[in-house]
């Protein structure tokens, strides 16, 4: 008990760290933004504070995080878009080129199963059915929305990225032993997690502008070792919003 506490302990003191370091951040451009520095604009400007969020979100991650990209990106256009001359209106551009950037990355950073958890039967196409027998989950929503019901008995987790979409996943019917990992990464999306009542959550996330909502009621909390979800990534201006009913 002694160890599971200075975990969660130290694991608050780096989240605690984070959100103070990007506070910190913000405060700082704000500060150089207001004080008429002989600077260029465009180095103070939101979109260098999008930029910079995005990087330090995308190395954190060990250069793994889509969203971190992402923020780097939509910086990047528009900070051309408004610093600097372009010989063509960029407006009727810039949303089809964010659109293909975004397509991009899903497909260049693309999550793959974890070969050393997922044997030949896991790798199998699963059909876009309702409720879906899968161990592992691999979901990508783009402007959309989706629902998934996961009646696995021998779940392994998997990773969810929502950008400008959302996601609901019923974890009730699913079941597994030991500890497994559901990495989340929503970029103005949002990820909504239903789970049984004896499961242990650990919630060990990065956030902007967003967050992790645990609405489970206290009583209904589990503390049991042999049941432990771990929720890694990043909200971007999102979030993810963790549930229980029984």
């Amino acid at each position: 008990m002694r160890n599971k506490d200075l975990y969660r302990r130290r694991r608050h003191e780096q989240h605690g760290a984070m959100r103070g370091f990007m506070i910190l951040l913000v405060g700082v451009f704000l500060l150089l933004h207001n004080l008429d520095l002989d600077i260029p604009r465009w180095i103070v400007s939101w979109q260098m504070l999008v930029m910079g969020i995005g990087l330090i979100l995308w190395v954190k991650s060990e250069f793994k995080n889509v969203g971190g990209v992402i923020m780097i990106a939509v910086g990047a256009i528009f900070m051309v878009k408004e610093y600097f001359f372009l010989p063509f209106d960029i407006d009727r551009f810039i949303w089809p080129v964010v659109l293909i950037i975004v397509g991009l990355l899903f497909i260049i950073f693309r999550p793959s199963p974890n070969p050393k958890s997922l044997n030949e039967a896991d790798t199998k196409v699963v059909p876009d059915l309702y409720p879906v027998d899968e161990d592992y989950i691999n979901a990508q929503i783009l402007f959309s929305g989706e629902n998934r019901l996961i009646v696995s008995k021998k779940f392994k987790g998997g990773r969810i990225s929502t950008v400008f979409g959302g996601c609901d996943v019923n974890l009730l019917q699913a079941d597994f032993d030991g500890a497994i990992e559901l990495n989340c990464q929503c970029v103005f999306g949002g990820v909504e997690l239903v789970v049984p009542s004896n499961w242990e959550v650990k919630i060990m996330t990065n956030s902007v502008f967003g967050g992790v909502e645990d609405k489970r009621p206290i009583e209904l909390l589990g503390s049991n070792p042999n049941k432990v979800l771990m929720i890694k990534g990043s909200c971007v201006f999102g979030g993810i919003e963790i549930k229980s009913y029984s």
